[in-house]
């Protein structure tokens, strides 16, 4: 984790030439979770016909693929965000280390130390390497070169020739090669959007759905777009923006209302939820009556470009057979209005399903930090003790 940055100008690697290489090594299948900095070398993953792209809902699900593909004589590339090794973890520790599964992972690391990134990235970019080291994976920065490149999958294929342990290529921004052509989703995932397209984006709907819930309500948003979009349609001490921690928004709003204190609104994404698909059963059974599930599904992980999801998944229906008490789906304004008004007509734990179109909306990063957005929120939620007075 020591290597020098990248000097001023240092040209990207071409995302074809990278291909090009990975299939001459074997490698014609890339299990991904996306990251921004992974954004034009998945672009052309899903656009060539050559590779197979895989989007995973997670990257303990991606390393496991990888895994049962070796088993099966297939190699696989897993690509992931540093944030996401810690889910990566537990089958990289008690699958492919103890089982002698080599897999090559492609890891960009975020919050790197003398960067400027997000403060959610700070933990993981200062131990990415360490952790890596502790569990014995051996790892290396992608060289800048082509010809750097192809010495570095030489050696990583060596490695796990002779260990059979999971090697690490390491990732820096502007890696690779920016292409112009955005990744086709609707080739990618050809089931996954309905027949007729949703007319309303997401940040209309958080606005509509910010002016009509109660100012008391406590509101959680999924990282990424979702939170910013929150942000500018208005800010409130009740607002819990989460920067980070994908696929978490859906429990931390669970534990919340399970406290009774005030009633809780979740602001999801469909990328998301399908990383802790799970908490849909745990909320069902138990989130109580005050506990508001709204999904946003646009097919694709919009904050990190686009990249599609795993499949098509309906929401609303999915959560009706688990025990939801209420739900509903919807695709255009003039239908948001009666879905929301089903959905929040009876007790019980709820989810409103939203279809909302691929174009993101711009909006600004929220200005706050993280341990003030959490502080106002637990001083609304759970305000110190007064003391009585002397008797």
């Amino acid at each position: 984790m020591d290597a020098p940055a990248l000097p001023e100008g240092t040209p990207a690697l071409d995302p074809d030439a990278v291909l090009d290489t990975l299939l001459a090594h074997g490698y014609r299948e890339l299990a991904v979770v996306p990251c921004s900095y992974l954004k034009p070398l998945l672009e052309r993953a899903a656009q060539r016909p050559d590779v197979v792209y895989f989007p995973a809902t997670c990257e303990g699900e991606a390393v496991s693929v990888a895994a049962g593909a070796w088993l099966a004589g297939r190699r696989v590339v897993v690509a992931l965000q540093n944030s996401g090794l810690g889910d990566a973890l537990n089958p990289l520790a008690s699958l492919c280390l103890p089982y002698g599964i080599p897999v090559l992972l492609l890891v960009s690391v975020r919050g790197e130390p003398g960067t400027r990134d997000e403060p959610h990235h700070d933990v993981m970019g200062r131990t990415t390497a360490r952790i890596l080291d502790d569990v014995g994976i051996r790892h290396a920065w992608l060289p800048s070169d082509p010809d750097g490149f192809v010495r570095a999958i030489e050696e990583a294929e060596c490695v796990m020739e002779t260990t059979r342990r999971p090697y690490c290529l390491l990732t820096r921004k502007s890696s690779f090669r920016d292409v112009p052509v955005p990744v086709p989703l609707a080739r990618t995932a050809p089931d996954r959007l309905p027949s007729t397209a949703p007319t309303l984006s997401r940040a209309d709907a958080i606005r509509w759905l910010r002016a009509r819930l109660p100012e008391e309500q406590v509101v959680i948003t999924t990282t990424g777009l979702t939170s910013r979009e929150l942000y500018a349609a208005g800010d409130r001490p009740t607002h819990l923006y989460l920067s980070g921690s994908m696929g978490c928004a859906g429990a931390v709003g669970l534990g919340m209302a399970r406290s009774g204190r005030r009633p809780v609104a979740v602001f999801d994404g469909d990328g998301a939820v399908l990383m802790r698909f799970g908490t849909l059963v745990s909320a069902a059974a138990s989130a109580g009556p005050d506990f508001l599930h709204v999904v946003f599904n646009n097919g694709c992980y919009d904050s990190t470009g686009g990249q599609p999801i795993q499949g098509s998944v309906p929401f609303a229906a999915t959560a009706e057979l688990l025990g939801y008490a209420a739900t509903a789906c919807c695709d255009s304004l003039a239908e948001l209005a009666p879905a929301y008004d089903k959905v929040t007509a009876q007790p019980g734990p709820r989810l409103l399903e939203i279809k909302v179109t691929t174009d993101p909306v711009p909006a600004p990063r929220v200005p706050l930090a993280l341990p003030e957005i959490a502080t106002r929120l637990r001083a609304l939620l759970d305000p110190p003790a007064t003391t009585a007075p002397a008797s």
